[in-house]
């Protein structure tokens, strides 16, 4: 919010989850990757095999959604908060 305060265009790349919450106060959005809720939440874990496939695949779906949000701007701001490592 304070970026665009400062007259910069500001879009958030998170996933579909925070739509709503975004559409509240009025931020655009970039879904990036799957629903978050479910794989922090979901009523079955991944095998110990299987954590290592899907953090890729959610790593990977940031990095998409984020350089393509990235073409045509001055700059990105990015965090890590997609839960690779957490309920996995």
């Amino acid at each position: 919010m304070q970026l665009r305060a400062l007259g910069s265009e500001v879009a958030v790349c998170a996933p579909p989850d925070f739509a709503e919450r975004l559409a509240r106060i009025g931020m655009p959005m970039l879904a990036a990757g799957p629903q978050a809720r479910p794989l922090v939440h979901g009523a079955t874990s991944p095998s110990a095999a299987d954590v290592p496939r899907r953090a890729a695949e959610l790593v990977a779906a940031q990095f998409d959604t984020d350089a393509a949000a990235a073409k045509g701007c001055d700059a990105l701001v990015a965090t890590g908060v997609m839960p690779a490592g957490v309920g996995l």
